[in-house]
């Protein structure tokens, strides 16, 4: 997947807005990081984990695809390589991300964001 899919899947999501953060194309929902593309490595993107534990079971599952630097070690996210990472999973993260942070009256309005 290219940086440019990325975005374009991402932003197919209601109520996403795209701004920089810290030097590097992000997307918001309202004030909340949704997936920053493009991280300190051209083809990589960040995203935001439920949990620790999520994050580690993703990394486990896929570790060519999944994997954090010592800079994301206390956060609850993961970064995934571009290349690795095919479309289907990529939008099945995003949903999953887009209800943990959406507002609930986003969320009512669509049920089914994609």
């Amino acid at each position: 997947m290219s940086p440019a899919e990325a975005r374009k899947i991402a932003l197919s999501f209601p109520g996403t807005l795209e701004k920089m953060s810290f030097g590097t194309p992000a997307i918001f929902i309202g004030k909340q990081l949704f997936v920053r593309i493009g991280t300190r490595e051209p083809d990589t993107l960040m995203l935001g984990a439920s949990s620790f534990e999520a994050r580690d079971l993703l990394i486990e599952s896929d570790p060519a695809a999944f994997f954090v630097t010592e800079h994301f070690r206390s956060y609850k996210g993961l970064l995934a390589r571009l290349k690795k990472l095919d479309k289907k999973t990529f939008q099945a993260l995003l949903e999953r991300r887009w209800r943990e942070i959406a507002p609930k009256k986003l969320q009512k309005q669509f049920p089914h964001p994609r």
